[in-house]
């Protein structure tokens, strides 16, 4: 579908975040919208230091990440600190601005901010060398 749209100079990778990093390229800028909140505690590690590393210098790596003033916070079954099984197979990771502190300060963190989309979110910008 990409290709139809794009063409075939776009690299498109068909896998798994978790086996970042898919080539050795550096980027001025990369977007995870709606995806690190399905991650568990070690895979949201991981995509948060491949995203940082293939930053270049100065580079920007935004995220969107469900807060814990969702409707579903504390829905369903619990599986660690502030991660519950919503659904069969939807695991989610809620955040709050101390957990966002927690896994994005080394990386440049120098943004949180609050937006309500479907649900409540943090938008959260890091930039590299900051």
């Amino acid at each position: 579908m990409a290709e139809k749209h794009y063409g075939t100079d776009m690299a498109i990778y068909h896998g798994s975040v978790t086996d970042m990093p898919f080539n050795n390229d550096l980027y001025g800028g990369i977007f995870c919208y709606a995806l690190i909140h399905l991650l568990d505690d070690n895979e949201r590690k991981k995509l948060i230091l491949d995203c940082y590393n293939q930053l270049s210098e100065n580079g920007y790596m935004i995220f969107t990440a469900i807060s814990k003033e969702a409707h579903t916070y504390g829905q369903g079954k619990l599986i660690s600190k502030d991660r519950y099984e919503i659904f069969e197979g939807a695991q989610l990771y809620f955040y709050d601005k101390d957990s966002i502190e927690s896994e994005f300060s080394m990386y440049g963190l120098f943004e949180i901010t609050e937006i309500n989309e479907s649900q409540p979110f943090f938008l959260i910008k890091c930039k590299k060398g900051t």
